[in-house]
């Protein structure tokens, strides 16, 4: 396998994203790198808003370099569920999940990052979408992803943080008390 980094294809996929006219937002860990400390990770996680039309048109696109199986995204869309695709080249996973309403906010409030000097924008999540985000993925988890907490935790110490926001979407989405346990673990309140 030929090491391709991840923000490489990153760049790639918002290539066609963009081209399909579907919106987007990367999450997960590469977007906690971007915002906070960089960590690895063999996966790339996209928020996307598309419809079963324009998932179809995604699939087709991304067949030359991934693979991708149309019957799961499909499914994907339907179910508001996830699909993925496998990029041939460095075997890199890039996880597409569908957007739910929350998702949809998200992807409106995403951010251009310039994640390379003279690359590309690439949307991100906001970091306090972020954070919430990854609080929902702890809580689904069972509580027990230490990842997941490390990512928060190292948010709310790095990033330039609008903290009312914050605290208001942690308590739109019942997670303010995780919010608070982070704050106290990244060594202060909120």
């Amino acid at each position: 396998m030929t090491p391709i980094d991840r923000l490489t294809i990153a760049a790639i996929v918002a290539g066609i994203l963009s081209r399909r006219g579907i919106p987007y937002v990367i999450g997960g860990s590469v977007a906690a790198s971007v915002i906070a400390e960089p960590r690895t990770t063999l996966d790339l996680d996209m928020m996307i808003d598309a419809d079963t039309t324009k998932v179809r048109q995604l699939v087709k696109e991304l067949a030359s370099d991934f693979y991708v199986d149309e019957d799961d995204a499909i499914e994907a869309v339907r179910h508001l569920r996830s699909f993925n695709a496998i990029h041939f080249q460095s075997a890199m996973k890039v996880d597409f999940f569908i957007a739910e309403p929350l998702g949809r906010e998200q992807i409106a409030r995403r951010e251009a990052v310039e994640a390379r000097p003279g690359g590309p924008p690439l949307y991100f999540y906001s970091a306090e979408d972020l954070v919430v985000r990854k609080l929902l993925g702890y809580r689904a988890g069972g509580e027990s992803s230490s990842r997941q907490w490390r990512d928060v935790v190292s948010i709310l110490k790095t990033a330039t943080l609008d903290r009312s926001s914050l605290m208001r979407r942690a308590r739109e989405q019942q997670v303010d008390d995780l919010l608070a346990r982070a704050a106290n673990d990244a060594g202060g309140q909120l």
